[in-house]
């Protein structure tokens, strides 16, 4: 099975870079869009397993794509991490009523965003049905 897809939502082109290198450095399919608009696009066309989100977007903020993604037919097949400067447990709160599955709060090491990852790989690749 190969790796999950990966759509990076984060508007600092820096982080979004620093995020996507070293998640393909680690074998994984990874797509990059810098706002709101251009996420929820991606999302409406196409499936990715996991979706490293930030949530103070320009155009359509982190929350309401979350939501967007749980609401979805496909939306319990993805993994939505949230990874934002806003760390009051308000917001946290407020992300895993919408369905996020892990929240980050910002600065953060990416060895620890990809060791998430990859324990969510590990749970992509189970199967989850029932013999009769």
């Amino acid at each position: 099975m190969e790796k999950a897809r990966i759509l990076v939502v984060e508007d600092d082109k820096d982080i979004n870079g620093l995020i996507a290198y070293n998640l393909r450095k680690n074998g994984f399919l990874v797509e990059q869009v810098f706002d709101g608009d251009e996420a929820k696009e991606k999302l409406d066309s196409e499936f990715f397993s996991i979706v490293i989100l930030d949530i103070m977007l320009p155009g359509i903020d982190g929350f309401d794509i979350c939501r967007d993604i749980k609401e979805s037919i496909t939306g319990h097949k993805s993994y939505v991490i949230m990874v934002s400067a806003k760390g009051s447990e308000q917001d946290k709160l407020y992300a895993h009523i919408l369905g996020a599955d892990c929240y980050i709060q910002k600065p953060f090491f990416v060895k620890d965003l990809i060791s998430i990852v990859d324990e969510i790989s590990v749970l992509l690749k189970k199967d989850y049905t029932v013999a009769p």
